[in-house]
């Protein structure tokens, strides 16, 4: 991936809850040589990142004051369609899946999901 910034790739993490956001990171940080590990705790500020560098994963939380992980999620694949989305979310129904497919989400977690799950994940996009 060419970056004109001169940053590093980063995958950017998405949670309004503190301790959510600490464990997605060390679970990143990890599993991810060569990235950076970006937290911001609401949709705006994922949107900032990835305007200044490149940003294969974005990993989200559906439920999240301002901007929800679906509205994210299509901003995204607006302005960085390559960019792959993990929306995870504690309050899943059939209807919220169906709604996260029709806005290209690519992967969708349910809460609480295993670990190794968002790891292989994570290995798959990255690779």
């Amino acid at each position: 991936m060419a970056d004109v910034s001169g940053r590093n790739p980063a995958i950017v993490l998405v949670e309004d809850e503190p301790d959510i956001l600490i464990i997605l990171h060390r679970l990143m940080r990890d599993l991810t040589g060569g990235y950076d590990i970006v937290t911001v705790n609401g949709g705006a500020d994922a949107l900032a990142q990835i305007a200044l560098r490149p940003v294969p994963l974005v990993i989200t939380d559906y439920n999240m004051p301002g901007m929800n992980g679906l509205q994210l999620a299509a901003a995204i694949k607006e302005t960085s369609p390559d960019t792959r989305v993990v929306m995870i979310t504690a309050y899943a129904t059939p209807e919220l899946e169906k709604r996260a497919r029709e806005q290209r989400v690519d992967y969708y977690l349910p809460k609480p999901f295993p670990l190794d799950r968002l790891e292989q994940i994570v290995r798959d996009v990255l690779k």
